[in-house]
């Protein structure tokens, strides 16, 4: 052990801190802290038309960070895989000699059977089945690179990981919800710092809250989800600021403008678009209303499009929450809003694989 703990210092692989004098008598105790720096990992955002790559160390010193162009919507697997592939081989390429990649984390649009690494559904990449884990294992090891964890995950969890573990400006809660995204609500269940997953993985999935049997088709074949209800695409159309393929193509081309073109319209007093907002804050509230019987959370926490959309959604949502929330067992539920971060995905992703490596510590060791 002694030799292990040598070997370490040399590395820099570990930091002594301050003494620390205890009651008893004899030399202090020194207790050491784990400086991650010769370790790095890699988050990726898998996303419809680029790719975003941050680079940190397991201590979190970011190391580079890019956006790639990469047109994967409707890609299919094998075709999308070989882009993706491309994208992952040059960011292995940027590593530095003097750090050894020890985990990587992907997110993208869909549910992912994370203990399985498969894509079991992406309806905007199309890999549904896809072995996306075992296919960046494989790209890996002919790269070079081995003893790596990978990990896939859904953007929306990893999304929420970030948001929850960074972003709250609260103590960590034992549990709460995120609901976000950027072209439809995504979301996900924080419990203690860690994504419940569920079953499956498909826990969080709000989404797809049943809130109006009577409602538009969703895109899951059903009728009155909450995305139908207040996705970007349809807040589009029915608030006059664009036609259904208009509204389509702009929410996967440009999200960032579809949603900002609602605020604006918002902000100048579009009475149409302020109806339909306030309509859409009342099915969300709804379907929170539901959320927080049902699980009880600390925290619910609105961010991506939700969080720009929030000033003309808040007193629809507030309205249906109320009343839930004068019970004394849901008193203590907070909503709260977080400022619009777009690489919060990628964020989470490299959050994950660092988490990933604190769990396998042996990962971090070197034969003495």
């Amino acid at each position: 052990m002694t030799d292990l703990i040598g070997e370490l210092r040399a590395r820099r692989l570990v930091r002594e801190l301050d003494a620390v004098r205890g009651p008893r008598a004899g030399r202090p105790t020194r207790p050491i802290d784990l400086d991650g720096d010769p370790w790095c990992v890699l988050g990726a955002h898998v996303d419809l038309l680029e790719v975003q790559v941050l680079c940190t160390t397991v201590g979190g010193r970011e190391i580079f960070r890019e956006r790639i162009p990469v047109p994967l919507l409707h890609t299919g697997a094998e075709a999308g895989y070989a882009l993706l592939r491309s994208v992952l081989c040059s960011q292995l390429g940027r590593i530095p000699e003097d750090l050894t990649l020890v985990a990587v984390q992907l997110g993208l649009p869909g549910y992912v059977a994370a203990d399985r690494g498969i894509v079991s559904s992406s309806s905007f990449l199309g890999w549904d089945g896809m072995p996306l884990e075992t296919l960046v294992y494989d790209t890996l090891y002919s790269a070079g690179f081995e003893n790596v964890t990978v990990g896939i995950g859904q953007d929306s969890h990893l999304a929420a990981l970030h948001a929850v573990r960074e972003e709250l400006r609260l103590p960590l809660p034992r549990l709460a919800v995120y609901v976000g995204g950027l072209r439809e609500v995504g979301g996900a269940v924080v419990l203690d710092g860690e994504i419940f997953q569920g079953a499956d993985g498909g826990a969080g999935d709000f989404g797809h809250a049943h809130v109006d049997p009577e409602g538009p088709l969703c895109s899951c074949g059903r009728h009155g989800c909450l995305n139908s209800l207040i996705g970007p695409t349809y807040l589009l159309v029915q608030g006059g600021l664009a036609d259904q393929s208009g509204a389509e193509q702009l929410v996967v081309e440009d999200p960032y403008q579809a949603v900002r073109r609602l605020a604006d319209a918002g902000e100048a007093g579009d009475r149409q678009v302020l109806a339909v907002l306030a309509r859409a804050g009342t099915a969300l509230g709804r379907a929170l209303d539901d959320v927080i019987g049902a699980l009880n959370p600390d925290v619910v926490a609105l961010g991506g499009y939700l969080a720009v959309l929030q000033p003309f959604l808040l007193d629809g949502l507030q309205d249906q929450i109320s009343r839930r929330l004068r019970v004394e067992a849901f008193a203590g539920t907070a909503l709260v809003t977080l400022a619009r971060t777009e690489p919060r995905v990628s964020l989470g992703a490299a959050l994950a694989a660092r988490d990933a490596c604190l769990s396998d510590p042996l990962n971090l060791t070197h034969v003495v």
